[in-house]
């Protein structure tokens, strides 16, 4: 009883939102002969038509987002007959890429649902509905351009009597372990012994990241998981008070849980502002949307 009443409370939700909202064209990719991966200003978006799309705080389940600070998200698509790209633009005056005790991170991710022709709850699909996510977050790309932010890094003046991870520094004379400490390689030996979540393969614990994105599939929220396999590619760039980041993936992917987009689908955005706090429920999120690919 108490997941009907859910199901149909987002539904009323949902409704009530496409009404009150103006109305959005279908996404329409557009054929092209080369997708840039990481060229956001790329001459080949300039011909290609942006769509609109209002955002919305979540304010279904807790965490809730009180106070919205991004209004709407611009989205532009492509693709060469072998890979898709999505351009995603907004405005954020801050570029956030740091996480700490008080700190958050910029991040979006796209959603496209698994089965187009039953279409799951746009709130990270439902039972039985499952759904494909696309996370980027900016500490990630942060550790990819500036490399790994060790705790050395962040807290320079830091002291610490012992260390089981660390090796000596300099002539290792009396006094300067302490304070000229340098981690062991975490990858291989002991040091794999004292970072269970990097030894157990956890992806939020990768210390050479070669992506700053994730491939996530889930069937409500609360379920989100990794996929095996990661066959698609994000990237962002922060300039003039707004972010863009391109998405990639292949058009035709052997990944059974990968979402098709050869055919017409739905996509989905979500936004988190790193600056107001914006931390796993509390994002900006848009409906489904229409999407078309040209072939």
């Amino acid at each position: 009883m108490k997941k009907l009443i859910f199901i149909a409370a987002v539904t009323a939700l949902s409704n009530s939102i496409a009404t009150a909202q103006t109305p959005v064209n279908a996404i329409k990719s557009g054929k092209v002969a080369n997708i840039p991966l990481r060229e956001v200003n790329n001459a080949v978006w300039s011909d290609i038509q942006a769509i609109t799309i209002p955002v919305f705080p979540q304010n279904i389940t807790t965490p809730m987002l009180t106070t919205p600070s991004v209004k709407n998200i611009k989205v532009k698509s492509i693709n060469d007959g072998t890979t898709i790209a999505f351009l995603l633009e907004w405005t954020d005056s801050t570029k956030d890429m740091i996480v700490d005790a008080d700190k958050f991170c910029d991040q979006v991710a796209i959603q496209l649902p698994l089965h187009p022709d039953t279409l799951p709850i746009f709130m990270m699909g439902n039972k039985n509905g499952r759904v494909h996510i696309i996370h980027w977050k900016a500490i990630w790309q942060n550790d990819i351009e500036n490399g790994f932010r060790n705790v050395k890094d962040a807290y320079p003046n830091y002291w610490a009597d012992m260390y089981p991870m660390a090796e000596k520094e300099g002539d290792g004379t009396k006094g300067k372990f302490a304070r000229d400490i340098s981690a062991v390689d975490y990858s291989k030996g002991t040091g794999k012994n004292f970072m269970p979540a990097s030894y157990a393969g956890n992806p939020m614990s990768i210390f050479d990241r070669k992506e700053p994105s994730e491939e996530c599939m889930a069937e409500s929220y609360g379920t989100l998981t990794t996929q095996t396999n990661q066959n698609a590619t994000a990237w962002g760039v922060w300039e003039n008070n707004t972010w863009k980041v391109i998405f990639t993936r292949p058009m035709v992917s052997p990944d059974k849980e990968d979402a098709p987009v050869t055919i017409p689908t739905k996509i989905a955005f979500a936004i988190w502002n790193g600056h107001f706090e914006n931390i796993s429920g509390k994002k900006h999120y848009s409906q489904w949307i229409d999407l078309t690919t040209q072939k």
